[in-house]
């Protein structure tokens, strides 16, 4: 009886916990060339961070760094707006994390792997593919570089994400290869209903 007890008790506070639920209304860009980079040591660096394992600052460095080897007028842009909506438990460790975009990006694959990382400063989920890996929605496209990062800092109560898609044919064909970068912040709040 006593452990019956114990269970409805632990059952009932696992049920009415107060978990934080957040909203971040972002807005920014969403940009997609089809040009190739040279031959240089921009690509070579591009090499180098497709091979790291982890993300590093001097491989987000190089990476940067490829992208300005693109004219401004290489990359198509557009205006996108993006809704995060994170719960997250009463020890700060994620529950969930979803997002809706508009205009939805086509390159995105929601089945793409993730991790989730935590910080006296917030909360970043990084939703990554490896070198190689087929694109699920497209099958005639392997994955170059895939990394789309959420994150919220608790004392700003700002949101914002960061997502660079870079694509290759099969055929490795010129100038047929799209690279695709997001970038969007905003505020964030408590979620609540409004109506």
């Amino acid at each position: 009886m006593r452990l019956i007890l114990i269970l409805g008790i632990l059952f009932s506070n696992y049920m009415f916990a107060d978990n934080k639920k957040i909203i971040c209304e972002l807005s920014g860009s969403y940009s997609i060339t089809y040009k190739d980079i040279k031959k240089t040591y921009l690509s070579e660096g591009i090499e180098f961070f497709k091979n790291l394992a982890q993300q590093t600052q001097q491989s987000l460095f190089l990476l940067q760094r490829a992208k300005t080897s693109f004219a401004q007028e290489d990359w198509q842009k557009d205006n996108i707006y993006i809704v995060q909506y994170w719960e997250i438990d009463d020890q700060d460790n994620l529950v969930s994390m979803k997002h809706t975009f508009e205009p939805s990006p086509i390159w995105l694959n929601p089945q793409a792997s993730w991790s989730a990382e935590k910080s006296d400063l917030g909360m970043s989920v990084f939703h990554t593919m490896q070198n190689g890996e087929i694109h699920p929605m497209f099958k005639n496209y392997n994955v170059d570089i895939y990394r789309v990062t959420n994150s919220f800092n608790w004392y700003t109560g700002k949101g914002k994400l960061e997502g660079d898609i870079w694509l290759k044919t099969e055929t490795n064909s010129k100038n047929k290869n799209p690279k695709v970068e997001i970038r969007a912040k905003g505020s964030c709040e408590a979620q609540k209903r409004k109506f």
